[in-house]
């Protein structure tokens, strides 16, 4: 490698990807034509972040998932038996909506479960309370939706009671996986993430991350440690995730989600000042008021005009994104920006400002970078734009050279000629192909 790197990735055999070995310690950019493997990479290293830094959230999230059919099974019962005291309904109810509230916003722990195995209780107590003759239906479907989460094939018709205690034991032991995931910290989560992404169940041979030459990740290892270096990670592919949520794409999601909490605590006063004087010429935020047509807005200084944002240009938006990650603290010393093509929607003139502001960002600020990119403009501007502000040692260049059906990818340090050199088979086929 050209410098000592704090942390880096290794990955082989994955996809396009043959071999690649990159520094992810400062801005890192990475480039090469079509298909070679930089899209990849770059959703790679966002759920490896973002699993290692949130794996305890990530856990409880996957436990509420598993206990859908079990607080399904709880609320169909507490509303269908009607017969027995209203009061005791109620409080039942309550005490299952603080439990929906706590398995959302808390790790999972033995008093959690606990608190689960005493609902079931009380429902069975509830439902066996309820002799009403015309309950009898609402008690078979009970019995059918209990049968159903157990996998029991048996006629529900003529059952006598609930399997509660088979409930129990269910619940138990989905709690107790959940518990293992904790205590092991495995790539479980990362492995099932990476299967949904890629829409495959083949794993790279070797995917490796590792921080001061300690191992975070090791998928043959089965192992995922906590990372210090990067604490929180922003994927970014297009402007127009901004206000658009997709079950296709969760990080337009958890983007959006950051720039909804409207808690405004600036970064860097002098980047944001940049951007809304020399670049927008506006402002950017948002407002969380039901009595307006927009959420995000953007304001023109030279008239004060306020325009919606979701109908301003693309470029307005790229800028604008990092505008009010900014001035709401989310970008850090321990934060990873990754940027698949951020210069697709720029002007010219500005993907050299939209380097700049990266430059700026990681100089003052020292959030990491990686950044797949194959524009010229702004490949220089990352290389000259750096030099002049003395942190070209922050800077890192990648190549994806084509080695049979694959790419190995090559640490160029701080050179990028070479990268020219593969732009130029486009003026070749110019040539060709012109006149």
């Amino acid at each position: 490698m050209s410098k000592e790197s704090k942390i880096r990735i290794a990955i082989e055999s994955y996809r396009a990807i043959l071999s690649a070995d990159i520094a992810i310690d400062g801005i890192t950019v990475v480039t090469g034509e079509n298909g070679c493997g930089k899209s990849t990479l770059s959703k790679i290293l966002y759920y490896i972040f973002k699993i290692s830094s949130s794996y305890n959230v990530l856990v409880a999230e996957n436990l509420k998932v598993r206990l859908d059919g079990i607080l399904r099974f709880l609320e169909i019962a507490i509303r269908d038996v009607r017969q027995t005291d209203r009061g005791f309904r109620n409080d039942l109810m309550k005490d299952l909506d603080n439990l929906n509230q706590i398995l959302d916003t808390q790790t999972p722990t033995v008093d959690i479960l606990e608190n689960l195995l005493f609902q079931l209780d009380r429902v069975n107590l509830l439902v066996n309370l309820d002799t009403k003759e015309d309950s009898k239906m609402a008690y078979r479907r009970l019995v059918f939706v209990a049968n159903d989460l157990l996998g029991i094939k048996e006629n529900y018709e003529n059952s006598t009671r609930l399997p509660i205690e088979k409930l129990k034991q269910k619940t138990t032991d989905i709690f107790d996986s959940s518990f293992k995931l904790l205590k092991s910290r495995n790539t479980f989560l990362l492995k099932n993430e990476l299967e949904k992404v890629f829409h495959t169940n083949e794993l790279p041979k070797k995917l490796d991350v590792l921080e001061i030459d300690q191992t975070l990740l090791s998928l043959k290892d089965n192992k995922l440690s906590i990372p210090y270096g990067i604490q929180n990670t922003i994927y970014i592919d297009t402007p127009m995730m901004l206000g658009e949520y997709s079950d296709d794409n969760p990080h337009w999601n958890y983007l959006n989600d950051l720039l909804l909490s409207n808690k405004y605590v600036n970064t860097n006063e002098y980047i944001t000042n940049i951007i809304k004087t020399e670049i927008l010429k506006g402002d950017v935020k948002y407002e969380d008021d039901i009595l307006s047509s927009m959420s995000f807005s953007f304001s023109r200084n030279e008239d004060g005009k306020v325009f919606d944002l979701l109908d301003c240009a693309t470029g307005v938006k790229s800028f604008s994104i990092l505008q009010m990650l900014l001035k709401l603290g989310y970008i850090n010393s321990k934060t990873l920006l990754v940027f698949d093509e951020p210069e697709s929607n720029l002007h010219p003139q500005w993907i050299v400002e939209y380097a700049r502001i990266i430059i700026l960002i990681n100089k003052y600020i020292g959030a990491k970078f990686f950044i797949a990119s194959h524009n010229p403009d702004f490949i220089s501007a990352i290389r000259y734009i750096s030099e002049k502000e003395n942190s070209l040692n922050s800077v890192n260049f990648y190549l994806a050279k084509k080695s049979g059906v694959s790419y190995k990818y090559e640490d160029l340090g701080i050179k990028i000629d070479p990268i020219f050199e593969s732009f130029n088979i486009a003026l070749d086929r110019i040539e060709k192909y012109g006149i």
